[in-house]
Order: C-alpha cells, then structure tokens, then sequence
C-alpha cells in the first residue's frame, strides 16, 4: 500500500507540470496467411518528465513500456535518465541516454509508432544505453561521439569492456520538421570476452589443461551510411549498414519516402533488404511497408499498413496493421 500511495503522489506531481509528455503506440494487426489471426496490440507507451535547472543543464527521464523476457507484455523499463550539460567543449550528456547510431535516420523515416529503424530492429544497435557522451557542431557538420555499456537500456554491464560509437551529420539532422539534406556516418566499435569451453592446443609448460574454459577478447563494429532529402512536400532518406562480428558480416539496406498527398494525408513506404551472413546464401530477408498517414487531430495520427516480409527460404508473411499514435 506505501508503495502505490507513493506512486500516486509521484505521479500527482508530475500530472500537474506541463513539462510532462507522453506516447502511445497502439496497433490492429491482421495476418493475411492460413489460419492467421488478428490482435489488438499495445507496442509501446513512453512518458517523459522533462525540464531546465538553469540555462547550461537540462535533465530528462523517460519511462518506456514494452515486452521483457519474463513473460510480460508490458513492463516499464527506465529509457533515459539523461543530463545535458553545455560546456565550451559541446554539450555533455551523463547517464541513460538516446544512442546516436541512427536517430538521424529516425528523424528522416519520421514513423517511429509504425516500425523502429533498421539497425534497431535487426539489432545492429540498441536504442538507448547508459554512458556519457559529447556532441559539438562545427557549421553545417553534426557530430556525437559516445561511451557506453554496450548492451542497451535493458541490461546491466557485464564486463570491463565498453561501446564506442560516432555519429556524424552533414546538413538538416531533423528532417521530419525542416525542409533540407543531409549525409552522414555511424560507427561503433566494441569488445567483449568469449567463453569457449573444450579442448585447446597449449604450451606443455604452461599450467592450463586440455579441458578446460578460455576467454577470447572478441569484437564487433557497426558501420552506417546514410542519406536524405526533405522538401517539396517529399521526405526520403536510404541507408546502409554493416556489422561485423567473429568474422560473420551482416548488412542492411533501407530506403523509405513519405509523400503529402493532402493537407492531413501522406503516403508512405519502406523497403529493406537484411542479409544474416553476406559470406552465405540463405539468410536473405526482405520487407516492405506501404501504406497511408493520416493526421486526425492534433496528438492523434492513425496509418493503415500493408506489410510483406519475404525470406529467401521460407514462406512470404503478409499482414495489415492498422497504427495509432496518441502524444500528450
């Protein structure tokens, strides 16, 4: 009971500040395959407090609901916890923080209540990790660079290792508001320990046996180049993608538009072409979104989606997915 009590009064608090923001993303799913079904779907709910302490510092901590291993499909994970601080270097974040592998591309695709970026769903990079970061531009150049845990705003660290990763940006970052073009790079880099377990070929003289558990210092990197143009009442961006990982490559290709049709109604659709391991055939996936946005009211925007995700083994999925939006 002094557990909801306190809740209340939290929430009491926050409810009465207008710095308080928040979104749902809400779907109706239709298989379109044998036997398919249909489903109401809650895919994420996110709230924000947001605010300044002064005009140097600005602080924000974001709670997001979604799926956890446990079983439940709606679990609040803390998202971000995150302090900006403007200095004469840039701006220093500390603490639970957006990555800056792809939220350029975010902004360019600009539907993230319909799918999550490429790299993010093909878990190329996690969203959010805990860290510290910098970022400065230098005119029309755009760059972040980060430190980080490396698993994500999900998982605690579990080794003395740590993520890298750069993002830098020329041109319009933001795109979903600003007419303008912009290319770009991603890149991370980090290693990990490998626990191998069996039998190794060693040195007689040293004390290691033949059975027994060896740590191997791992690494993986992700490299992303992307590109986009909004004007005209066209948005349109494409990206490619790579990780490399114990000598097993993997890339992504991704292209996407957004057309305004009227003054509330866009068209819009993605294309992406995910490959497992380029050095093998088999693991090619294909998938396509292709549907309507429609701005109902203010806060409010409900898209009709046709998808297809075609394996190159395997059957052909289809389904029509019917996305709402609500922000506060």
């Amino acid at each position: 009971m002094k557990k909801v009590v306190i809740l209340l009064f939290f929430s009491t608090f926050l409810l009465a500040d207008s710095n308080l923001s928040g979104k749902v993303f809400f779907n109706h799913t239709t298989d379109l395959d044998e036997n398919g079904m249909n489903a109401f779907k809650m895919k994420r709910a996110y709230l924000s407090y947001a605010n300044s302490v002064s005009d140097d510092l600005f602080y924000n901590v974001t709670y997001d609901m979604g799926n956890n291993d446990g079983g439940s499909a709606y679990t609040a994970f803390l998202k971000v916890a995150m302090l900006r601080w403007k200095t004469n270097l840039g701006d220093v974040t500390l603490g639970m923080q957006g990555m800056n592998m792809f939220k350029t591309m975010e902004n360019t695709w600009g539907h993230r209540f319909i799918a999550k970026m490429p790299m993010d769903t093909y878990g190329f990079s996690s969203s959010a990790d805990l860290g510290v970061g910098l970022s400065r531009s230098f005119g029309a150049v755009s760059t972040s660079a980060l430190i980080t845990n490396g698993g994500g705003y999900k998982m605690t660290e579990t080794d003395s290792h740590k993520k890298l990763s750069f993002h830098a940006v020329y041109g319009e970052t933001k795109l979903n508001n600003n007419a303008g073009f912009n290319v770009g790079a991603s890149f991370s880099y980090e290693s990990y320990d490998q626990e191998i377990i069996g039998d190794f070929d060693y040195d007689p003289n040293t004390i290691m046996p033949e059975d027994s558990t060896m740590i191997s210092l791992e690494s993986s990197g992700v490299l992303g180049l992307f590109g986009g143009y909004s004007g005209n009442g066209i948005r349109a961006g494409l990206e490619y993608d790579k990780k490399g990982i114990k000598g097993q490559n993997s890339q992504i290709i991704s292209a996407y538009a957004t057309v305004k049709v009227l003054d509330k109604i866009s068209i819009l659709g993605r294309f992406d072409q995910f490959d497992a391991n380029t050095d093998f055939d088999g693991g090619l996936e294909q998938s396509i979104i292709a549907g309507v946005h429609y701005n109902a009211e203010n806060g409010l925007t409900i898209a009709p989606t046709l998808r297809i995700t075609r394996p190159e083994e395997g059957d052909t999925e289809n389904s029509i997915v019917v996305n709402f939006q609500f922000k506060f």
